[in-house]
């Protein structure tokens, strides 16, 4: 029989990618495997490649979504079920749009939502707070030897986001992350076009230098 999984949360700093006005794009270790965690719990690699491997399709398809922190339980059975395995649209906070191993981490590429959620986790991400991420998810588990250990298949429902974890994965320096700014290009009032290093240009003349490759944004030809 499938258990419900509510995972404590893996403490660290997000190492910022890209941050817009209202959006911030960063890195963050979602979770560690075949180590035993506060939880007495322990993820086979294999177990939790597998259950990333079943959501890439959610993924391609940014259908994986994230609440900030996890929903409440109220103590009525018949709706705590359905809503501790769903990731309510209301309550969405980011978006998983890529993720990889290094090592025993899984490190999740992570999106803040337009949501109010959204927004608050790109507050805080602003305010360089530590962010915890916690697994919700179904799998059956094995005891043994006084630890739980994960059984596959591993479905994961969501990594929310959440405060006051109860162990450290992993630390991430924020003096790694990038600010960007999302508006590249300003038009000012004498119909020239301005670079965020200062250096303007003719309207009808930037095209041509994008498309001959003599104007660079971030390290990377547009």
């Amino acid at each position: 029989m499938q258990k419900f999984i509510g995972e404590s949360a893996v403490y660290q700093e997000a190492e910022i990618i890209k941050i817009e006005p209202q959006k911030a794009i960063f890195k963050i270790v979602l979770q560690t495997a075949d180590d035993i965690n506060q939880n007495k719990r322990m993820y086979p690699k294999k177990v939790l490649v597998e259950a990333m491997k079943n959501a890439e399709d959610r993924i391609n398809k940014r259908r994986f979504m994230a609440e900030c922190d996890h929903p409440l339980i109220s103590g009525v059975e018949a709706t705590d079920g359905i809503r501790q395995t769903t990731v309510m649209l209301k309550e969405a906070a980011v978006l998983i749009r890529n993720y990889e191993f290094q090592g025993n981490k899984l490190v999740g590429e992570l999106e803040t939502l337009r949501t109010p959620n959204g927004r608050i986790i790109l507050g805080l991400l602003q305010d360089r707070v530590t962010i915890g991420t916690s697994l919700r998810g179904l799998a059956e588990l094995e005891h043994k030897n006084g630890v739980n250990v994960v059984q596959a298949p591993l479905y994961t429902i969501a990594y929310d986001m959440v405060s006051l974890p109860s162990h450290v994965s992993s630390i991430v320096n924020f003096s790694e992350m990038t600010f960007e700014n999302k508006n590249l290009l300003t038009e000012s009032n004498c119909g020239t076009i301005c670079l965020p290093n200062g250096i303007c240009y003719l309207s009808n003349y930037v095209d041509m230098l994008i498309e001959t490759k003599v104007i660079k944004f971030f390290d990377r030809w547009v």
